[in-house]
């Protein structure tokens, strides 16, 4: 007698065995789903909330304080505009009613109807990262303050 008449005819799986393997595989698309539409950000979640005259006022007088401390010679051309950039970032985060301060130019620009705000964040990117630059300290305040007058 050869070792071949002794095997056994291979057994077949049981029922539960492919459907508990399929809802595995179920459950991982369903987490991985979950987990990449949790954490996108919404293309245009609410309208930005009304902001008060003396809000405005008050991110309008840390222009002006930016661009002061500037021409008293206690900030460069790159702090100011490092300066002028968190400044609105906070005014965008108080409009948009979510903190904005690690977000890029172009999601706040989705947030923005007139997109000046995200334009003049990519803008002063140049200035606040460069070791020279040409940009002129009286237009970015003022541009800053467009911006802070009219969204």
């Amino acid at each position: 007698m050869s070792g071949v008449e002794s095997l056994l005819p291979p057994e077949a799986y049981s029922t539960w065995v492919p459907v508990v393997g399929g809802l595995l595989l179920l459950a991982v698309a369903g987490w991985y789903a979950f987990v990449l539409l949790s954490t996108r950000h919404p293309a245009r979640p609410r309208e930005p909330g009304p902001l008060s005259r003396d809000g405005r006022a008050r991110f309008e007088e840390e222009v002006d304080e930016a661009i002061s401390s500037y021409r008293r010679g206690e900030e460069d051309l790159r702090g100011l505009h490092l300066e002028l950039a968190r400044v609105m970032r906070s005014f965008a985060s108080e409009r948009i009613g979510r903190d904005v301060s690690s977000w890029t130019a172009g999601e706040i620009a989705d947030f923005d109807p007139t997109t000046r705000l995200g334009d003049l964040l990519r803008l002063w990117e140049e200035p606040s990262f460069a070791r020279r630059s040409d940009a002129e300290a009286e237009t970015a305040a003022q541009r800053a303050r467009e911006v802070i007058r009219q969204w």
